[in-house]
């Protein structure tokens, strides 16, 4: 009983527009209908008295209509025909017509005929109806326009279902995915700090701890922060700032590092961590075995929703020709085709000694 009742009276978008609907078929275009012959027909139709009777007869017959064109909208078109079985439709089609006379012969006209409270036009026409020894007591071309209509409110709903399913499989994919490049990203950039640690652990620095201090900062930033799908720009341009001191700290200006931010406003949106890929970049393949005049220059700038990115560095000697790539970059413009499609651009320059990025998002 539950299941039947949540099939037929459910209150959700769909049965809004097959309300509006059923009122549409049943009341609304009838009385149009009415006031169109008589502005075009017959004038006396719209005098006060007779329009009357016309909205009065339009009410009891559409309260009669819509009990039957609901039933078959709900148990043959969309049970039947949306799900294409067409031979038992035809059927249920031939049983509707059968069903329906019976119903105006032994339960619409007699229910009207003793409604005495009713014009006695009504009436009169109800008993007339019943006094008739005509088999079919409706006109067959006008209940199949009325078919044709509830199948087409069928099919628009059905294909409006379809299209929210299928667009929430591709949200669930896509969110699927951008979590798996999340996870691929950050072990990746901590496996990369943690290395230059690491490394000044081995000579005892004294920079060690302050750097494992802000490392638990980046850490807090991707562990905790990062869940979000969106993340403050600002944010995330003080996350790449923390992460630039810590390779400064690490290099202890052998190399000059330049870090420079430009427009970043209080509210501008961006993805988490889609960013870091590219400076993380600059440092580990391009000068992390540099012992000369290297160096890394790093630039963002915002005007309105265009954010730029402009990533500069040397590629060490020992490194030759190299190419720049890795777990990191490839994510990275991943997530750019999936978060930023048609927004933006990436452009990559590499010469001997230098190795260039430049992206532009249009951010939403």
């Amino acid at each position: 009983m539950m299941a039947l009742s949540n099939r037929f009276f459910t209150w959700d978008k769909y049965a809004k527009i097959e309300l509006v609907f059923f009122v549409c078929l049943c009341f609304i275009i009838p009385m149009m209908s009415d006031l169109e012959y008589g502005l075009y027909e017959d004038a006396r139709e719209l005098t006060r008295q007779q329009y009357s009777i016309n909205v009065t007869r339009r009410i009891v017959w559409g309260f009669f209509s819509v009990i039957h064109y609901y039933l078959f909208y709900k148990l043959a078109v969309q049970q039947l025909l949306i799900r294409k079985r067409y031979l038992h439709f035809l059927l249920s089609v031939l049983l509707y017509i059968v069903l329906l006379s019976l119903y105006m012969r032994y339960v619409e006209w007699p229910a009207i005929a003793h409604m005495d409270f009713l014009p006695e036009v009504l009436v009169k026409e109800a008993k007339k109806s019943l006094a008739s020894r005509r088999w079919i007591l409706f006109t067959i071309h006008y209940l199949f326009l009325q078919i044709l209509q509830m199948a087409a409110l069928a099919y628009f709903i059905d294909y409006d279902k379809q299209q929210k399913q299928l667009q929430a499989i591709k949200q669930a994919q896509w969110e699927s995915e951008m979590q798996q490049l999340k996870m691929q990203l950050q072990p990746h950039f901590f496996f990369n700090t943690l290395n230059n640690i690491y490394s000044l652990a081995q000579e005892q620095s004294q920079l060690t701890a302050p750097l494992v201090a802000r490392l638990s900062e980046l850490m807090r930033y991707v562990l905790y922060d990062t869940r979000r799908p969106g993340q403050l720009l600002k944010n995330e341009v003080r996350f790449l700032e923390d992460y630039v001191a810590i390779e400064s700290v690490r290099y202890n200006n052998r190399i000059r590092i330049l870090f420079d931010t430009q427009g970043i406003d209080e509210t501008t949106v961006i993805e988490p961590l889609l960013l870091l890929p590219f400076v993380e970049n600059a440092f580990k393949h391009g000068v992390a075995d540099e012992t000369g005049e290297g160096f890394v220059e790093c630039i963002i700038c915002l005007q309105g929703k265009e954010l730029t990115l402009s990533v500069n560095n040397s590629i060490a000697k020992k490194a030759g020709n190299a190419t720049h790539t890795g777990i990191g970059m490839e994510n990275a413009a991943k997530r750019l085709a999936l978060l930023y499609p048609d927004k933006h651009t990436l452009t990559v320059k590499e010469t001997r000694h230098t190795y260039s990025v430049f992206l532009t998002i249009i951010l939403n």
